[in-house]
């Protein structure tokens, strides 16, 4: 199976911005930006969250235009689109995670003490 989720990645990667994609919006102040920096930032929250309600893991990506990086979250059959002038794949990658996470009132907070995946 492992050849089917590699022709699946190429695919995912070649998709333009705006393709079917939801567009997700959230301002980011530095404040939020700083939390993105922490142990458990929204990505890893929003990973957990995802497994302990029965989706399936989520692929994340970006795409980079003239270095300003665009984060890019697979749910699914969903893929989801954060735009925004993020200097590098990290900072790209928490924002779509976060602002996912507000769009659906995940708990960012609290969740740190929730229940842990067993891995």
């Amino acid at each position: 199976s492992s050849g089917i989720n590699a022709e699946y990645g190429q695919k995912s990667k070649r998709q333009k911005l705006g393709d079917g994609h939801i567009l997700l919006t959230e301002q980011l102040t530095p404040t939020i930006l700083q939390t993105f920096r922490s142990t458990v930032a929204p990505r890893q929250i929003l990973n957990q969250w995802l497994i302990a309600n029965g989706f399936s893991e989520p692929s994340y990506w970006t795409v980079e235009t003239n270095k300003i990086f665009t984060g890019y979250l697979r749910i699914d059959n969903d893929t989801f689109v954060m735009e925004g002038d993020f200097k590098n794949k990290r900072t790209a990658i928490q924002a779509v995670a976060y602002a996912y996470c507000m769009k659906n009132h995940i708990e960012l907070r609290h969740y740190k003490t929730g229940p842990k995946t067993n891995r």
